[in-house]
């Protein structure tokens, strides 16, 4: 059975890179998107009364978590459709990485995933943290090497799309997938 992942498209990059902006202007454009696991899970499980802290105080059990739902996510998704993904799998060894987690357990699922191009966002000037995004400038540096370097260890298909304005970056991503 042949895997049809062809059409499946990932936005990657550090913290703060316009990522969701990107994801959430191609959803208005009418283009089904998976929004970011992490940020979902966090809104659950703050939702559910639990603090910032104590959910990321286990960041092993943190990342797990966070891969076996992108995981499941993609599991559920159809292979045939035209699909943009806030983050891919191969996100996950990136964090894995930056938080010293061995990632051999994973790998074999992390190696699975299947897409036909990975847009790489490169880090916009102006940092800023939130609820969710709690990395250090140093550790969004630091993370935007590893997201790198886990896709291109994986063999991805990247293409670095350059700190354009918000709807020049669709634009130039949409200009790619056609």
């Amino acid at each position: 059975m042949s895997d049809s992942r062809d059409q499946w498209y990932v936005i990657t990059g550090p913290p703060c890179c316009g990522k969701s902006t990107t994801v959430e202007l191609l959803a208005q454009r009418g283009f089904r998107v998976r929004s970011e696991i992490a940020r979902s899970y966090l809104d659950e499980e703050i939702w559910k009364g639990r603090k910032i802290q104590e959910i990321r105080s286990d960041m092993q059990g943190f990342q797990c978590e966070v891969l076996r739902r992108a995981l499941a996510s993609e599991d559920a998704l159809p292979r045939d459709e035209l699909i943009f993904f806030d983050r891919g799998i191969p996100d996950s060894l990136a964090y894995f990485m930056l938080h010293g987690i061995p990632p051999e357990p994973y790998i074999k699922h992390i190696s699975s995933s299947k897409y036909r191009r990975v847009f790489y966002l490169d880090p916009l000037d102006d940092y800023q943290t939130d609820y969710a995004r709690i990395e250090s400038s140093g550790e969004r540096d630091q993370l935007a090497q590893l997201l790198w370097k886990a896709y291109s260890d994986l063999e991805f298909c990247i293409e670095r799309v350059p700190a354009l304005a918000k709807l020049e970056r669709v634009d130039y991503i949409l200009a790619r997938v056609s």
